[in-house]
């Protein structure tokens, strides 16, 4: 696994997604699955098969199948982007939405270790409880705008922009992150 370093908050980036997205009737007998963003619905696209990881050695043994069938893999997060950029035609997609737990939080330094998968409102609870009658408390600085319901990965994968034009993209906020691969 390689690291990527940069300020604030640190994330351990597996990948990112969310669950799946229903199909017509008469769609589902033909082969694959279809999928589509939550905004728009204007990016249907059919994708091979769903995979649902929940650690890294599975998301590392999807890598590996996909390599032995030859097939591409794509991946979504809280399924928001409206670019189709998170869906390929016969990909395997990877469903990031069982990667969505906080792996630690440095209330001294406010240095927070969270999974791809976890969605923004998750984060802001769990840095509420844990910092409950504490005279000193961590917040976010920012997040983009719009919709609650996305993916921490999903945001430091699209580099988001920062809140404002006074703000750097996402990125800028995060100490480090890690790629998986299909190495153990």
């Amino acid at each position: 696994m390689g690291s990527v370093s940069g300020k604030g908050v640190a994330l351990l980036v597996a990948l990112a997604a969310l669950s799946l997205a229903g199909a017509p009737a008469q769609e589902q007998a033909a082969p694959g699955v279809v999928v589509n963003d939550v905004h728009s619905r204007l990016n249907e696209t059919r994708v091979q098969r769903v995979e649902t990881p929940d650690s890294i050695e599975a998301i590392q043994a999807i890598v590996r199948q996909a390599r032995a069938e030859k097939r591409a893999i794509s991946i979504a997060g809280g399924r928001h982007a409206m670019g189709a950029q998170q869906f390929g035609t016969d990909t395997i997609l990877v469903d990031m939405g069982r990667m969505d737990r906080v792996l630690g939080f440095d209330n001294e330094n406010g240095i927070l270790a969270v999974q791809a998968g976890i969605r923004w409102p998750e984060l802001l609870e769990h840095l509420a409880r844990s910092q409950a009658g504490k005279a000193r408390t961590w917040g976010i600085r920012q997040k983009q705008t719009g919709a609650d319901r996305l993916t921490i990965g999903g945001a430091l994968s699209a580099n988001a922009h920062g809140r404002g034009l006074r703000f750097k993209p996402i990125v800028g906020d995060v100490e480090s992150f890690t790629l998986v691969d299909s190495d153990a």
